[in-house]
């Protein structure tokens, strides 16, 4: 391995800072950094990645659901402000999760482009017990997580010897600009 290539540490580290940062108030996922990491290092480093990215969301979605507690309205209109996310859209989420159960709604949010954020917004207000959210945060964020680390693994392993690490920078970060800007530009909020 390359004596300049960050440590496995650097990587985990990065994880579950960016999984606490991104299910608070931050608006580019971990999935970023965990394709990064699985096209570069391989499916074990990140697995390990996605693992912590998922204890960092815990973390991040439980001080959510704490400040959407004490104060339902200033919360959801800090992650209203969040790109992509629609005015009203915490109202929204509070209606799903009762509808359809606040697990389920959580949980395939994280596959239709709603950010656990919103839904750690919309539990209080939607009865969702403070320890049965936190308890139900990794088996929320995991899925997407492993899923998004198998694949970019797969294509790491299918790319690494065949492109020089350049090129493959430049097409994970054109990749990744690409589907942001479409992100954002499509969807309301």
């Amino acid at each position: 391995m390359n004596a300049r290539a960050p440590r496995l540490r650097t990587f985990a580290a990065a994880a579950f800072l960016w999984g606490a940062a991104e299910a608070f108030l931050f608006f580019v996922v971990p999935d970023v950094l965990l394709a990064w990491v699985a096209l570069r290092r391989g499916l074990k480093a990140a697995l390990v990645c996605s693992l912590l990215a998922a204890a960092g969301a815990t973390l991040g979605g439980a001080a959510m659901y704490g400040w959407a507690a004490r104060s339902p309205e200033t919360a959801a209109r800090a992650v209203e402000r969040v790109p992509a996310v629609a005015d009203g859209a915490t109202d929204r989420a509070v209606e799903a999760m009762r509808r359809e159960g606040w697990f389920r709604a959580a949980a395939s949010g994280a596959f239709a482009g709603r950010p656990y954020k919103l839904y750690a917004a919309a539990a209080p207000r939607a009865g969702v017990e403070p320890t049965a959210w936190v308890a139900a945060a990794t088996p929320i964020r995991l899925p997407r997580f492993l899923l998004m680390s198998v694949g970019f693994a797969v294509l790491g392993a299918l790319l690494r010897d065949r492109l020089d690490r350049r090129v493959m920078l430049a097409l994970y970060g054109t990749g990744w600009t690409l589907f942001y800007a479409a992100f954002w530009t499509l969807t309301p909020g």
